[in-house]
């Protein structure tokens, strides 16, 4: 770079800008958000035989890209805007009108007042470099890999206006089939009638050969209308005896999307796209010492080295290669470019840190001519959590039986403490963890219920409170570590997870490694959450059976099944302790007249009335069920001998009381009781001492109503 172009430079305080521009031995252009270029390299001018005064302020676009891959370029630029780096074979063209092949690489960078900035970077591909069997490409080709099959809404016409076909996305967002677009206008169809004559001009520019970039409405097939960005691209295809228009219909929130346009046409499309945080994005030269002249910003964080590091000469990538592993890296990339053909190899670095990682490198490399370099394009992704895995396959074996033994426990537990202490003690042997827990939120107090390995450390506090408490709000499972401060000082480890149990329930394993969870460890931990809460569900739909079968739908108080399965136990028990046992017969006087003249529905609250009385009037002790229709039985333990006549006494008193059982008309509703008592020295059973309770339950109401006819008859 010469003095006069130094002065043109301005890095727009970017320390990433300024080392890539002195690396990089390509065309390299910054444009603004509006594509409008700020600076362009000596290279750029060499390339595409344009002056660097020709192109300050002009639009990138228009200077080097032919109409018909436009709207590819849009999509480029806007995936590459948003954050995510491009790269990818295509097609521009120099000032003479020359159409040249070049590889493209697109970013974003932030200049030092916040403004985001596209950073270009070209390398043209000599003939002798191209894939043989696939790098001729025409216009129909370009526009189905770019548009045709992409996730925005796309659409042919031919000279006429008439729709040809369009993409499934189209179908889906506008509404139209296949069968509804077939030769139709689409000014009639698509353009709503206030701007009709906007038809007729992109007509007239497709015919002139121009393209057209629009925001304006289309129609749905539902007449309701779509604001959109239009892209309208003439296509001259030597494979068609047509001229046909080709139109993009893209929606404002459809731009995160454009990626998958881009990827489709990517040459390296067999492997995962590199974003920022999956690999290092790379452009560099085929050398020993494997400089490099681009690598995405934010792409070289997992190997422990910025951009900056790599680009320089102080830190060539080749030395942070293992040297076993470094002639078979230099081997592979020679093969490709002798063959012409992608290559993919799996090798060792050393990260800044020192620690080994195995990583993956996907690319191809390409001949320069004269006196440029040699250059391999691609992406290099750390794969070592993946490796580990594969090597520790027969210990995941291992662990997934033990999980099954597991799951046989959780589904044969009686109890929720049970189902907690099972899932902490599986997840401290199985996962390898430090100690793991169980909490619940009581309330708003969160309490560990269960552990396992906490008796190994000096655990003075409940661990993590601040990641477990966050679990329960959010979906996800969240991950901590030494760097989260919130979780410092718990001396069982440095890092963990938490996972939700239930709405009021979070599993926490706690390790002392920084990585504690791979994939299979993750997996294995589902499986066991599964199972976890599979046992909590049974032992929930089991206690909700037995609740329903032990308590009357209508009073909710218990029933006769309830007492058959207590009474046995309530008379072992006061044969223990030698105490007496009360039984209280009551019924509800006339309460077939209830219904008769009030309604099922008020003997209903009758019903729920009068067994709210019983409840009552009772001690903690004591029981109350329904015996039958309107009848109900009290259970006193432990009782004095006048017990049954205080509490008869109480449920008489609050029964006149009650508004609910004063009828309409001025009726009240009245009960009957009759009270007989066991104690261990009967001889008579319990069956005996109920029929007994009963007897004398209706021998008082037959003198109540023998009383109250009497009275009637006197007067």
């Amino acid at each position: 770079m010469d003095a006069k172009a130094d002065e043109l430079v301005d890095f727009f305080g970017s320390p990433y800008l300024e080392q890539l521009w002195k690396a990089s031995t390509g065309a390299l252009v910054v444009c603004d958000a509006n594509r409008q270029i700020l600076q362009v390299c000596p290279g750029f001018t060499d390339l595409f035989l344009i002056p660097a005064a020709d192109c300050i302020g002009h639009d990138l676009d228009e200077l080097i890209t032919p109409a018909q891959f436009l709207p590819e370029s849009e999509c480029i630029f806007d995936s590459a805007i948003t954050g995510t780096p491009v790269s990818l074979t295509t097609t521009k063209v120099k000032s003479n009108g020359e159409l040249a092949r070049v590889f493209q690489v697109t970013v974003r960078i932030i200049a030092d007042t916040g403004d985001k900035l596209a950073c270009f970077v070209f390398k043209q591909i000599p003939e002798n470099s191209r894939q043989r069997a696939t790098d001729k490409c025409d216009d129909r080709e370009l526009l189905n890999n770019a548009f045709e099959n992409s996730f925005e809404p796309s659409l042919y016409s031919d000279t006429d206006g008439n729709a040809v076909r369009a993409n499934t996305a189209f179908h889906s967002e506008f509404g139209w089939t296949h069968e509804d677009i077939a030769e139709q206008s689409i000014a009639e169809m698509f353009i709503p009638l206030s701007i009709r004559p906007e038809a007729e001009y992109i007509n007239s520019m497709q015919r002139a050969g121009r393209v057209l970039r629009l925001r304006t409405l289309r129609k749905k097939k539902n007449n309701s209308t779509l604001q959109v960005s239009l892209i309208c691209a003439p296509l001259n295809s030597q494979t068609s005896q047509t001229e046909t228009g080709y139109r993009i219909y893209r929606t404002p929130d459809s731009r995160s999307r454009t990626t998958a346009d881009v990827i489709a046409r990517n040459d390296f499309r067999e492997c995962p796209y590199p974003g920022l945080h999956t690999g290092m994005f790379f452009h560099a030269r085929v050398d020993e010492m494997r400089t490099m002249e681009f690598i995405a910003p934010g792409s070289a964080s997992y190997a422990g080295y910025s951009e900056i590091e790599l680009l320089s000469k102080a830190r060539p990538y080749a030395t942070i290669i293992l040297n076993e592993d470094r002639s078979m890296v230099l081997k592979a990339i020679e093969e490709s470019l002798e063959k012409r053909k992608d290559y993919s190899i799996t090798y060792r670095i050393k990260n800044s840190s020192g620690d080994t990682l195995w990583v993956m490198e996907h690319g191809r490399a390409y001949f320069m001519t004269g006196d440029e370099p040699n250059f391999c394009v691609g992406c290099i992704i750390d794969i070592s959590e993946t490796k580990k895995d594969r090597d520790n396959l027969s210990m995941a074996r291992d662990r997934i039986e033990k999980l099954h033994s597991v799951a046989a426990e959780l589904q044969q537990s009686r109890s929720e403490g049970e189902i907690y202490r099972i899932c902490a003690e599986a997840g401290q042997s199985i996962l390898n963890g430090a100690c793991s827990s169980v909490f619940i939120r009581y309330e708003q107090e969160m309490k560990q219920v269960a552990s396992s390995g906490r008796e190994h450390y000096n655990c003075s506090r409940e661990c993590s409170p601040g990641m477990v408490e966050l679990t329960l709000s959010t979906v996800s499972p969240c991950y901590f570590s030494s760097r989260d401060l919130v979780e410092d000082l718990c001396p069982a480890g440095s890092s963990g997870a938490c996972f939700r149990l239930s709405d009021k329930a979070v599993f926490q394993i706690i390790s002392k490694g920084n990585n504690v969870f791979g994939s299979i460890d993750t997996r294995i931990t589902e499986l066991l959450l599964g199972y976890t809460q599979q046992g909590l569900k049974r032992l929930a739909l089991q206690h909700q059976l037995i609740n329903q079968a032990l308590h009357d739908p209508l009073t909710g108080i218990h029933n006769r099944n309830y007492f058959n399965r207590i009474i046995e136990l309530e008379e072992l028990k006061a044969r223990r302790l030698g105490s007496s046992i009360g039984f209280i017969m009551v019924d509800v006087d006339k309460f077939k007249t209830v219904n008769d003249k009030y309604g099922h529905q008020t003997g209903d609250h009758v019903l729920q009335e009068v067994a709210k009385i019983l409840g009552n009037a009772l001690r903690k002790t004591d029981t109350v069920l329904r015996y039958g229709g309107d009848e109900f039985l009290i259970i006193l333990t432990r009782m004095a001998t006048d017990h049954c006549h205080k509490v008869e006494a109480r449920i008489n008193n609050a029964i006149a009381k009650s508004r609910v059982l004063h009828m309409p008309d001025g009726e009240k509703i009245t009960v009957s009781m009759g009270h007989a008592f066991w104690t261990p020295q009967a001889k008579e059973s319990i069956d005996d001492i109920l029929g007994m309770a009963d007897s004398i339950m209706y021998e008082n109401k037959r003198k109540k109503f023998r009383s109250v006819s009497d009275s009637n008859c006197s007067e």
